[in-house]
């Protein structure tokens, strides 16, 4: 057998095998689907849970390792750990708000531990997830081919609640991503039945009347007004602003900050490390100890010097942690297309994702219906058969002893009292001293209950009013079984507090020295400029005065200015750092002038001047620069006195060859 060859261009063929390969990480790994909020993995995970191995709420827990096992042999082959990290994420109250997934054993923590292996811990479903599965043997949803072909696969699961509103969703596709963030069960679902009732409401409307916003499973407090809430619904994204909530305990004389809840996804621990650097460094005087207090719900102790503000500290810490943090959304998710088989990835709106969880509700309670339609006219038509017989028992009894075979037998009972085939199996099934004792009336009995069922499912097939109405009854049951409280608080009017740099700096006296060659530091005292140290062939050129909440002006000689606080120049005896650790300083830039804003006094930027001046003019201090053409220019240090970025400002313009050789008050 000979191989054929056939070239094709290079180019053609990279962007088919991508696009595939894009497509596929789009609708089979990453995104969630719209109608039942899932990911492929957490579908396969689900299903075989509920159907192959039978662990709904009410059974026995059951090893991790056999459930990883069976989602990766049959349904997903993509490396067990995903499957288990994708399980355990189901089971984290603090990475869900509502968990689909029961687990037993270490299932990580929101310190960031993570889960035992999964030979170790155990698992099972919660009630929730039954809300999710029950209607899958009622054929509700299509089914397509495991990865080889051997079993079949939900493509869908017949959700009864908006679980992708509920729970949200995170992923990375190629091209594109998913961020969406969980709601409140019952807001959720108040929000569907107002769509139900009144389909022209609009998401203004919606927002905040029925959803007031996210609601985080970790708590916290959402800042973000209602104008930008609806902005965010109608958009598909945004930000979204969550800060931890905290309060004030007094032990004696003691005051401490207490936080009682943290923003989604902030890792506890590493939280409180960071809060510790910035109290051991000295950045966050306001604080003197921190400590972990928390078991099943958070309580961080954060201690507080005596006669500290406790609002300023936690200004503090919402600029500098994440205990102030943001959620940016992003409503991607794959929803229906023309291919049942394969949904498409789309960005929506709120309203968008509601009305596509509806309509998906009513083709399942249609399929459903119809399932239980057939079920009913099935067993109707076996109760007619035994009507039938009964009208004359003894000569079915008869016949059927009679007979040589089942075959046989049925035969006689078809010819002799017209019954079908299915009827005639029915009736040989059911053993004679059985059917010898039942009683017409029962079976009539039960034939008009049938026929007034199926009456009813009848009318509802042909309603879509009734329909509505028992989609709203279903959903308002789930919300009365499985609704809770907000954990989420909205507060747009909360009071900002006001973060002042200097608040975080401990005020000492201190000395600022540079150096000729442009070495900078700052030590607390100095007996005299000779002992301090300078590297070879350096000089000092500038000692002055000042406070480590003051700051420090350097003048170069390319007429820009540079402001650092004093608090963040090194306190050293040794020889400093060079001024481009702290400045972006360009070939050929050297230190002309420096100043500080130190309202006490102004020091001669001379090396040989140790004296103080005092500032005698109650207006802005003044600096006067002088170039190497001739140019002088005299400016306020006002404009200065900020620290600025570590370009500089221009305080002077200069032709191209033109520099500054002094700058002094």
């Amino acid at each position: 057998m000979t191989a054929e060859i056939h070239e094709v261009p290079l180019h053609e063929t990279a962007q088919e095998r991508y696009l595939n390969y894009a497509m596929s990480v789009i609708t089979s790994r990453a995104l969630p689907d719209v109608r039942d909020g899932l990911k492929p993995v957490q579908r396969r995970i689900l299903y075989a849970m509920f159907t192959n191995l039978r662990l709904t709420h009410d059974a026995r827990y059951r090893k991790s390792a056999a459930i990883v096992g069976e989602v990766m042999g049959k349904y997903h082959p993509h490396g067990d750990q995903s499957i288990y990290d994708a399980m355990v994420r189901m089971a984290q109250h603090f990475s869900v708000r509502y968990t689909l997934v029961d687990g037993h054993g270490n299932f990580g923590s929101v310190d960031g531990d993570g889960a035992a292996a999964m030979r170790y811990t155990e698992a099972k479903l919660r009630a929730l997830s039954s809300e999710l599965l029950d209607e899958i043997r009622k054929q509700t949803v299509s089914f397509r081919p495991n990865y080889d072909g051997t079993v079949f696969e939900p493509v869908v699961l017949p959700a009864q609640f908006p679980n992708l509103l509920v729970n949200g969703a995170t992923g990375i596709a190629v091209g594109m991503a998913t961020n969406i963030p969980p709601h409140n069960l019952t807001e959720v679902l108040d929000a569907a039945l107002a769509v139900i009732a009144k389909p022209g409401l609009e998401i203004q409307d919606l927002v905040p009347h029925y959803i007031k916003g996210p609601d985080f499973p970790t708590g916290g407090v959402l800042l973000n007004t209602v104008e930008e809430l609806r902005s965010i619904y109608s958009e598909g994204s945004g930000s979204l602003v969550t800060r931890a909530e905290w309060e004030i305990e007094k032990e004696g004389s003691k005051r401490q900050i207490i936080v009682t809840s943290i923003p989604y996804m902030v890792n506890k621990a590493t939280l409180i490390e960071k809060i510790a650097d910035y109290i051991i460094s000295e950045k966050l005087p306001q604080i003197i100890d921190v400590r972990d207090e928390s078991t099943d719900d958070v309580r961080v102790v954060l201690e507080l010097k005596k006669g500290a503000d406790e609002e300023a500290a936690m200004a503090f810490l919402f600029k500098h942690t994440p205990l102030e943090d943001r959620f940016h959304v992003n409503l991607t998710c794959l929803v229906p297309s023309d291919n049942p088989q394969i949904p498409s990835p789309a960005k929506v709106d709120l309203k968008e994702m509601l009305r596509y969880f509806l309509d998906f509700r009513m083709d399942v309670v249609i399929k459903r219906t119809e399932f239980d339609l057939e079920a009913l006219l099935r067993r109707i038509h076996i109760l007619e058969g035994f009507e039938i017989i009964f009208g004359d028992l003894d000569t079915a009894i008869r016949l059927i002893r009679a007979s040589e075979s089942k075959r046989d037998a049925a035969d006689k009972l078809i010819d002799h009292f017209g019954i079908d085939d299915e009827q005639a199996e029915a009736v040989l099934e059911t053993k004679l001293y059985r059917l010898a004792r039942l009683e017409i009336e029962m079976i009539r009995a039960e034939l008009a209950e049938k026929r007034g069922e199926a009456a009813g499912l009848q009318k509802l097939l042909d309603s879509d009013d009734m329909r509505w109405k028992l989609i709203a009854k279903e959903l308002a049951e789930i919300r009365r079984a499985y609704g809770d409280p907000r954990r989420t608080r909205v507060d747009v009017e909360l009071k900002t507090l006001a973060y002042s740099e200097e608040a975080y700096i401990v005020a000492e006296d201190t000395w600022v020295m540079v150096s000729r060659d442009g070495r900078i530091k700052r030590q607390k005292s100095y007996s005299d400029l000779s002992t301090i140290r300078v590297r070879d062939n350096d000089q000092i050129g500038w000692v002055l005065p000042g406070i480590t909440r003051a700051t420090v002006i350097v003048f170069s000689n390319m007429g820009r200015a540079y402001t650092v606080r004093i608090a963040e120049i090194i306190a050293t005896t040794g020889y400093g750092d060079p001024i481009q650790a702290i400045f972006d300083f360009v070939d050929g830039e050297k230190v002309v002038g420096v100043m500080t804003n130190d309202d006490r006094v102004l020091m001669r930027a001379a090396p040989d001047q140790s004296s103080l001046v005092p500032e005698e003019d109650n207006g802005e201090p003044q600096m006067v620069a002088l170039s190497e053409h001739g140019q002088s220019i005299r400016f306020g240090i006002e404009a200065f006195t900020e620290p600025s970025t570590v370009k500089g400002r221009l305080y002077m313009r200069l032709d191209d060859k033109d520099r500054i050789v002094n700058c002094e008050p």
